[in-house]
């Protein structure tokens, strides 16, 4: 049996992705035994699970180092097979352990930090370009030491075609039970988001959504699910607007999916970043597999609505793109329906996390042949 440790310095220990994503589907496998090293949070970690869960402080950017000291000991200690990591300041943690122990070292990649990196707003514009370099220099030193890369995104890798280990694309797919059986749709028509909230991810193209919308239209509702939502509450209530969109907090999944399965289209506007080029956003799979189509922002998922006619994209430059959108979809009920059938198919067929813990098992195994 090959001892995995899974570890973050950064993420809480119940980080979906990391945790009940990844760490889950590995634990599956009966040649596999996992322990799972990330940072406590307030979740209870008594949980139904053949994982080893084991807590790390959380602390500032400027202590982190403290828990890769510690990081360090239990690796030290534990002698693990593969160590399979998820911050990109463990890069240097991976080099040192390179150094002194013979194991299989994993990174995955959860963001392009290169690109984040050139749009810090914190670090001068005139520096960005040297900052970017910089770090690319760094990186590419360090990551020699991987024996596998793994991508969230598969446009990620695009700046990273000097790697000569084996990589694998992991796309954060929803694992969701998708149920045949259809819920109710609300009376008032309903679009609906559901993650954090923030200028970024379209809070204020929603609100602006709301006000323009009600000048064609009343008999709609937007409701938006999730933490950050206090200040657009503040600047709903100040433009008069409270009556079409509800900023409702966050609730549990359970709850949220039954709400996203009554709601006629789901939205995931997201403002124009350099990290976000080209990513597939997780809500949209969400809203696929409730049967629901979307609405997204015109730089996103182009491809997989050719091939999967399930929503529409908008300009989210142009509020009038966005309203159009928005009231084609609510004069079309039946292609609302039809887009929410093809949408749910998309997600049994190859959205769904099913396909990526596949993907996953299969790159663990060939990086276990390669190491042997």
């Amino acid at each position: 049996m090959q001892k995995v440790y899974n570890i973050s310095s950064v993420h809480p220990w119940s980080d979906t992705r990391i945790f009940f994503r990844e760490a889950s589907s590995i634990a599956t496998n009966s040649e596999y035994e996992v322990t799972h090293i990330a940072v406590a949070n307030e979740v209870n970690t008594q949980i139904n699970t053949p994982i080893d869960i084991q807590l790390i402080p959380k602390r500032t950017k400027l202590q982190r180092y403290k828990n890769w000291r510690i990081l360090w000991e239990k690796i030290k200690t534990g002698k693990p097979n593969i160590v399979h990591f998820h911050d990109p300041e463990l890069l240097l943690l991976a080099w040192f352990i390179r150094k002194r122990l013979k194991l299989t070292l994993i990174y995955d990649m959860h963001e392009n930090v290169p690109q984040v990196v050139s749009s810090k707003q914190s670090i001068p514009k005139s520096w960005r370009k040297i900052a970017k370099w910089l770090y690319q220099t760094i990186e590419k030193r360090l990551m020699r030491s991987c024996d596998g890369v793994i991508f969230a995104e598969e446009h990620y890798k695009l700046n990273y075609r000097f790697l000569t280990c084996p990589t694998v694309d992991i796309y954060n797919y929803p694992a969701i039970l998708s149920s045949e059986e259809s819920l109710p749709k609300q009376d008032c028509f309903t679009f609906v988001y559901i993650g954090s909230i923030s200028e970024l991810r379209g809070a204020g193209l929603m609100i602006d959504m709301a006000e323009q919308l009600a000048k064609h239209c009343t008999d709609f509702q937007i409701r938006v699910i999730g933490t950050g939502f206090e200040i657009f509450q503040e600047e709903a209530d100040s433009r008069g607007v409270s009556k079409w969109i509800h900023f409702e907090g966050a609730m549990p999944f359970d709850k949220a999916f039954e709400v996203l399965q009554t709601s006629h289209v789901g939205l995931s506007l997201l403002q124009y970043h350099s990290n976000f080029l080209g990513c597939k956003p997780t809500k949209c799979m969400e809203y696929m597999a409730a049967g629901v189509p979307f609405m997204v922002s015109n730089f996103l998922m182009q491809e997989d609505l050719k091939r999967y006619p399930c929503g529409v994209s908008v300009d989210i430059a142009d509020i009038d793109s966005i309203v159009d959108a928005a009231l084609y979809l609510l004069d079309n009920r039946t292609a609302v329906k039809e887009m929410g059938l093809v949408g749910k198919r998309a997600y049994q067929e190859a959205y769904s996390w099913k396909t990526e813990e596949e993907k996953l098992i299969q790159f663990y195994s060939e990086l276990e042949e390669v190491s042997h």
